[in-house]
């Protein structure tokens, strides 16, 4: 019935109609609507009954002498009710089929399927922005209980903004992050932020803008953003200040990898060559405390094109691939200790995306003129005191303001802190400013081939929930990639790369 609804729609716009066997048609459609049964008339075939499309009007123009149709209660000839029944009802799927290839409609129980090319395209198609979002189920993974473990929700809604100042977003594809799988495992986390839906870094079209946004943004537009939460679902209001609109020529899980990955790699770089007051990284020693992550690895590259000498701190079994990204790379073991002797007072630039020691061996390892770049890190130790308070977030935010207010030579880069906007700070709306400038000539190196970002796992959405787990055991996120999920994809139809 909502097919054939749909097709009354598009078919009286067009002012066509079709001729079919009655008794056919009333054996096979006995529950259309009124309206469907004025659209359709029989057509005499003399032996069997066919299904015909009836010419525009332009087109019955240059057909002037082509046979008038028979009013509906004609028998057809030389054909009995029996044999016209079954023989109709062996058409009608013929028939519906060729209608809906004439007129471009789509089931929309199978919009799912034809939603799932949505990878390494960039802006979507007119036929995929097509549809009516109230018709379509909602799904989302749930986090419900500080106890752990994901719960996979289905139910069919009206898709709506929240507020005034949202949008709707039809989500195309999302990122799960450590701090996502940390985070659905009840860690850092309060009883108040529940329910919490993973995914912060997001990608896909508007839908709808709620009365208070600005005109920039239009339904159909594709945007790219970060929230607090709620990526892992099919459809997100969020506020539009988190979303900017998406680069054309970056698919989705590029344009993601980009943004959650290599921004901070980037703005450290950028960072760093502004405190040393150098126009590039030619020549500078360069140490990183955490070289097979997603961002390290994004270090490793940018910073091998402006032709640093680069120290990777790594376990031994990833040595023999990180030199194969780069001939300016020297290994290190992972452990402070170990290679501090060697680095003391010798580096240019220490970028720490651990802080195993609390930045010590970094600061150490620091020249006279050097400079050390703090970045996010995440730490799956499951320190809650009396199970309870994560003392292991403690401990990071402790280390962070330390690193941010009383170290000398340090630079600390949040790029989700720079990322957000306020009006009423003119210093925020600058780092917005920077950090979309930034994002943009990523994505201009990454369309002349200069980078390529990795994307270690592409995910359904029912697959979201056994990735916490992954993550904490080291089966995933030690590859150097990103996790992409795309909630429109069935579970099984993405292949890991």
């Amino acid at each position: 019935c909502s097919l054939n609804y749909l097709a009354m729609v598009k078919l009286s716009s067009w002012k066509r109609s079709f001729r079919i066997s009655s008794t056919a048609f009333s054996a096979q459609q006995s529950k259309n609507t009124d309206k469907i049964l004025a659209s359709l008339q029989l057509q005499d075939d003399s032996k069997a009954v066919e299904t015909t499309i009836v010419e525009s009007p332009e087109e019955s123009k240059q057909q002037p002498d082509k046979q008038e149709a028979q009013p509906a209660d004609v028998k057809t000839k030389d054909a009995t009710p029996e044999k016209g029944a079954k023989e109709g009802e062996s058409n009608t799927e013929t028939m519906i089929q060729a209608l809906r290839t004439k007129l471009g409609l789509h089931d929309v129980c199978n919009e799912d399927a034809e939603l799932t090319s949505l990878d390494e395209g960039g802006a979507t198609s007119e036929e995929e922005t097509e549809y009516k979002p109230d018709l379509l189920q909602h799904e989302k993974m749930v986090l419900e209980d500080l106890s752990g473990g994901l719960a996979f929700l289905t139910f069919s809604r009206f898709a709506v903004v929240d507020e005034s100042t949202h949008i709707l977003i039809k989500v195309r594809a999302c990122t799960f992050s450590p701090e996502d799988a940390k985070k659905c495992s009840g860690i850092g986390l309060t009883k108040a932020m529940l329910p919490y839906v993973p995914g912060q870094f997001v990608t896909g079209t508007i839908e709808d803008v709620g009365s208070d946004v600005p005109t920039f943004f239009k339904v159909g537009d594709r945007v790219i953003g970060m929230v607090d939460g709620g990526g892992c679902s099919r459809f997100l209001s969020a506020d539009v200040d988190n979303f900017v609109k998406a680069p054309s020529n970056l698919g989705n899980s590029t344009a993601l990898a980009l943004m959650q990955d290599w921004m901070p790699a980037y703005r450290a770089l950028h960072m760093a060559k502004q405190s040393t007051k150098r126009a590039n990284l030619f020549g500078m020693n360069l140490l990183i405390t955490d070289s097979m992550s997603a961002a390290g690895q994004a270090v490793i590259a940018l910073a091998s094109e402006e032709g640093a000498n680069i120290y990777c701190c790594a376990e031994k079994t990833y040595h023999d691939y990180l030199k194969s990204l780069s001939s300016r790379i020297t290994c290190l073991e992972s452990n402070p200790e170990k290679w501090l002797p060697a680095l003391e007072e010798q580096m240019d630039v220490v970028i720490d995306n651990t802080c195993s020691d609390g930045y010590v061996s970094s600061c150490e390892a620091l020249g006279a003129k050097g400079v050390l770049i703090s970045l996010p890190y995440v730490s799956f130790d499951d320190n809650r005191l009396f199970g309870l308070f994560d003392m292991s977030s403690f401990q990071r935010k402790i280390d962070s303001t330390k690193a941010k207010y009383t170290m000398c030579q340090t630079v600390t880069v949040d790029t989700k802190e720079e990322f957000q906007i306020g009006n009423e700070d003119e210093n925020t709306a600058e780092k917005r400013l920077n950090f979309v400038r930034d994002f943009q000539y990523l994505a201009v190196m990454h369309d002349k081939g200069i980078i390529q970002p990795k994307i270690s796992e592409k995910v359904s959405l029912q697959e979201v929930s056994s990735y916490p787990d992954k993550f904490k055991s080291g089966a995933v996120g030690t590859s150097g990639g990103t996790v992409v999920c795309f909630p429109w994809k069935k579970e099984g139809d993405v292949a890991s790369p």
